[in-house]
């Protein structure tokens, strides 16, 4: 017994659950009529509005052969449901296209915009790069010239402080080869004097050795006249 209401039960739950399926649901309004919202479940109750082919609504509740659908202006009503499909309509899908397609033109125009300004921006880069580089080798040339001659393209006073600088090395130059000829003078004086006080010494020497010599025969003569 109680297998065989197994199955029964299923299909009952399946049955109440069935219609809660659709809650939540958007839902449009099928194609060529205009559908009657009205303010309960019934052709009796009043009338909100007339809903026109393709409007979406959103499905809150069904109750019969209606269902209680909210529009986008957060209108509530009920409607016939044999009216109201579930799958896109296309002329929606096309209009969508449509917006789509228009975004995507005003992109493409943008982008060329912007290619324009970019194409403008390297014209200009290139330019200025083109003159940055004339003035480089016009610096280049300059420099080169300033190696070779080195008073060319030079302020004035630059000019005196290099022919300043040559003067004082020239002046440094010849009191150099002045303290060398003063240092060899020096030197050969210093020789010179040596050999003077040597010379010199020397002949005080002989000269003592010779006054000694008279000396000593002088002394020896009145010796030999004695005997």
């Amino acid at each position: 017994m109680t297998k065989s209401l197994f199955p029964l039960t299923i299909l009952v739950v399946i049955i109440f659950l069935h219609p809660l399926t659709c809650y939540g649901k958007i839902g449009y309004v099928s194609d060529m009529l205009l559908l009657s919202l009205r303010e309960g479940p019934g052709n009796s109750f009043a009338l909100i509005k007339t809903l026109t082919s393709n409007t979406p609504v959103e499905i809150l509740e069904e109750k019969n052969k209606y269902y209680k659908v909210a529009l986008e202006s957060n209108e509530v009503g009920w409607v016939d449901k044999k009216f109201i499909i579930f799958t896109e309509p296309k002329i929606l899908i096309i209009n969508q296209l449509k917006i789509d397609n228009a975004a995507l033109e005003k992109k493409l125009i943008k982008t060329r915009s912007d290619s324009t300004l970019l194409q403008y921006s390297l014209a200009s880069l290139q330019q200025e790069h083109a003159r940055l580089k004339k003035e480089y080798d016009i610096l280049l040339k300059r420099e080169k010239s300033r190696k070779m001659d080195p008073d060319g393209e030079l302020p004035e006073n630059i000019k005196k402080i290099i022919r300043e600088n040559e003067i004082i090395k020239k002046k440094h130059q010849v009191v150099s080869d002045e303290l060398a000829v003063l240092k060899n003078k020096k030197d050969d004086l210093f020789k010179t004097g040596m050999i003077k006080w040597f010379l010199s010494g020397t002949a005080v020497l002989l000269l003592g050795w010779i006054i000694g010599q008279s000396v000593s025969i002088k002394k020896q003569r009145p010796s030999s006249l004695l005997r």
